[in-house]
C-alpha cells in the first residue's frame, strides 16, 4: 500500500511519506474514538494514576493504550536514552526479529500505527515483500515513530530504585527515580513493570564459572560487550540460545582469530514451541487455564526448550574460524596470566576472552525496584503443590499473577495494596504464557492488563462515577413548540441518497 495525500500524488519522500503517515494515525483515532471523558477521579495533586516502569515496546503500548481508555496522569520511565529504549540498539545482536512479520505489534488496533505501514511508508511496499522479518534497528525506529505518533510521555535515563508501599491500603506507593536531576520521589496510584526479559530477576551465570574471573576476562549476552577489542583474540562462547550465536556471530564479523562454542546439551531443538502458540485464541485465553494444567504446559515447554534461530547459526557457519561442540559442558574455569582456562568435559582450552550465553534468571530478590516488596509477594511456590514428580523449581520461582497481570500477595491483610502492582515481564510466563512482553503475545497481553486495570479503577470510583452522573444536568431538549429561530435546521430526510435527490433549498443533512 502506497501512502498518498488527499490531492492524490504519490510521496516518493521517506520523510513526507512519514509525516503523511502520522496524519493518518491521528484521522484513524479520531475515527476509533468513543467520546474521550476524564473520568478518573485526580488522586491528589502530582499523583499519577499509573506509573510504568519501562519504555520499551511493552510500556509504550500500554501507556498509548491507557490513554485511549482515558487514563490520563500516566508517566512512563526509562533508564536509556531517549530512542534506546530496549535491547535493540544495545544487548541485541540478531539481525532481525525472531516474530514473523505478519503478526500484531503494538498497533492497537489502529491500522496506520502497524509496523507494516510504517515500514510501508519507510522504505516501500517492494522491501517490505521483500523481508521475511522485520530488522532489528528498523524495529528501534519503528518504536521512536511510534512514541512520537502517540504523544506518549516519558522520562529516559531514570531507574526506578525502590518503591515503598503505601501506609494506608488505598493511598499511593511512593516511588524514588535516580535521573539527570538526582534523587527525586514521585507518587502513584499504580504501578506497572514493563522492564522486560530481566524483569523478574536478572543474568544468570554459573558462579563457579564466571564468579571468580575478573571483569576483564568475561561477559555476559546480555552484557554491552566491546567487540572492537575481541579483534584478534580467541573467544570461548557458553549456551545454546539464539543470543550466544548472534554474541559468537558478531565476534567473528568483528575480526576475533578464532571462536569455539560449547553446548552442554548433546542435542540441539529443532521444534520451536512458540510459533505453535501464535494464534489469537491461545494467546487471549491461556491464562484462563486452571493451574494444574498452566503447570503441565509450561513444564513441557521448558522440555522441549526453544532452538536458536536457523539464521542465527548460518551467520556463525559463515566463517572457517568457528567451531561449535555439543554435549560439552565447562567443568571449571580459573585464570593463567591473562589466559582465561578452560574444563570442557574434561579437555582444557584457552581463551582470551569467554562469553556467558546462560540466559536469564528468575529471582524478584534481583530487582532492586522490588526490594520493599518482594518479601510480600506470592510464587508459584506459594499457591500452587504439584503432583508428586511434577515438581519444578524453577516454575516455583516465579510470580503467581491474576489475570489482569497483578501481583498477588502471601498475606492479603499483610499487603492489601498488592492488586495495584503489575508484572508485565519475564515472570508473567508461567501465568500467562507468552502473553504479556514478548511480541507475540503483546497485543493480548496489553488488552488485558488494560481492561483489568479500567476495571478495577472504575469500581473503585463508582461513588465518584454516580455523583458525576446525578450531578449531569446538559439540557439536550430545549422547546415543545416550534423551532425558534436561532437554532439550525432540522435534517428533514432519512437518507443521505433521498436527500441527493431533493432541491437545494430543502437539503438539511
Amino acid at each position: 500500500m502506497t501512502t498518498v495525500p488527499t490531492d492524490g500524488a504519490v510521496l516518493t519522500d521517506a520523510t513526507a511519506r512519514l509525516d503523511a503517515l502520522k496524519a493518518r494515525i491521528h484521522d484513524e483515532l479520531d475515527l476509533l474514538n468513543y467520546g474521550g471523558r476524564d473520568w478518573v477521579p485526580s488522586p491528589g495533586d502530582d499523583v499519577l494514576d499509573v506509573l510504568i516502569v519501562g519504555g520499551g515496546h511493552a510500556g509504550q503500548a500500554l501507556s498509548f493504550a491507557l490513554a485511549r481508555k482515558d487514563i490520563r496522569r500516566v508517566l512512563v520511565v526509562d533508564g536509556a536514552p531517549a530512542g534506546l529504549e530496549g535491547p535493540w540498539s544495545t544487548q541485541a545482536r540478531m539481525r532481525t526479529l525472531r516474530t514473523p512479520k505478519m503478526l500484531k505489534g503494538p498497533d492497537n488496533d489502529v491500522p496506520a500505527l502497524s509496523p507494516r505501514e510504517w515500514f510501508v511508508a519507510r522504505y516501500g511496499q517492494e522491501r517490505w515483500d521483500a523481508i521475511r522479518f522485520i530488522p532489528r534497528l528498523d524495529w528501534q525506529e519503528y518504536l521512536q515513530f511510534y512514541r512520537e505518533a502517540t504523544g506518549i510521555d516519558v522520562i529516559n535515563e531514570t531507574s526506578v530504585t525502590s518503591i515503598v508501599p503505601p501506609t494506608h491500603p488505598d493511598g499511593p506507593f511512593t516511588v524514588t527515580l535516580e535521573g539527570p536531576e538526582g534523587t527525586t520521589t514521585r507518587l502513584a496510584q499504580r504501578v506497572i513493570f514493563a522492564t522486560g526479559l530481566e524483569g523478574a530477576g536478572g543474568i544468570a551465570a554459573p558462579r563457579h564459572l564466571f564468579g571468580t574471573l575478573p571483569e576483564s576476562a568475561w561477559g555476559h549476552t546480555s552484557h554491552q560487550l566491546d567487540f572492537e577489542a575481541m579483534k584478534g583474540r580467541r573467544i570461548g562462547v557458553l549456551g545454546g540460545g539464539a543470543s550466544a550465536f548472534d554474541v559468537a556471530g558478531t565476534a567473528l564479523e568483528h575480526g576475533a582469530t578464532d571462536v569455539q562454542h560449547f553446548m552442554r546439551r548433546t542435542e540441539m531443538p529443532a521444534v520451536n514451541p512458540l510459533r505453535w502458540m501464535e494464534y489469537a485464541s491461545f494467546v487471549e485465553h491461556f491464562c484462563d487455564w486452571d493451574d494444574a494444567d498452566k503447570w503441565d504446559f509450561m513444564r513441557k515447554v521448558l522440555e522441549i526448550d526453544q532452538p536458536s534461530t536457523q539464521s542465527s547459526i548460518w551467520r556463525c557457519f559463515e566463517h572457517d574460524n568457528y567451531s561449535f561442540s555439543l554435549g560439552s559442558p565447562w567443568l571449571s574455569t580459573r585464570m593463567d596470566g591473562d589466559e582465561v582456562v578452560v574444563d570442557v568435559a574434561g579437555v582444557e582450552h584457552r581463551f582470551d576472552y569467554v562469553i556467558a550465553g546462560t540466559g536469564v534468571a528468575v529471582d524478584l530478590r534481583m530487582r532492586p525496584e522490588l526490594s520493599e516488596l518482594v518479601e510480600h509477594i506470592a510464587l508459584w511456590g506459594d499457591s500452587y503443590t504439584p503432583p508428586s514428580g511434577h515438581e519444578h523449581l524453577g516454575l516455583a520461582a516465579y510470580p503467581y499473577l491474576t489475570g489482569s497481570f497483578q501481583f498477588t500477595a502471601k498475606d492479603d491483610a499483610a499487603a492489601p495494596w498488592m492488586g495495584r502492582l503489575y508484572h508485565f515481564a519475564q515472570g508473567a510466563r508461567v501465568t500467562m504464557g507468552i502473553t504479556g512482553h514478548q511480541l507475540s503475545g503483546l497485543p493480548a497481553g496489553v488488552q488485558r492488563l488494560v481492561w483489568g486495570l479500567t476495571r478495577d479503577l472504575f469500581r473503585e470510583h463508582q461513588a465518584a462515577v454516580r455523583a458525576d452522573f446525578d450531578a449531569y444536568d446538559e439540557r439536550e431538549l430545549i422547546s415543545l413548540g416550534p423551532r425558534p429561530a436561532d437554532q439550525p435546521p432540522i435534517q428533514r430526510f432519512a437518507s443521505s441518497a433521498e436527500a441527493e435527490q431533493a432541491s437545494p433549498g430543502d437539503v438539511q443533512v
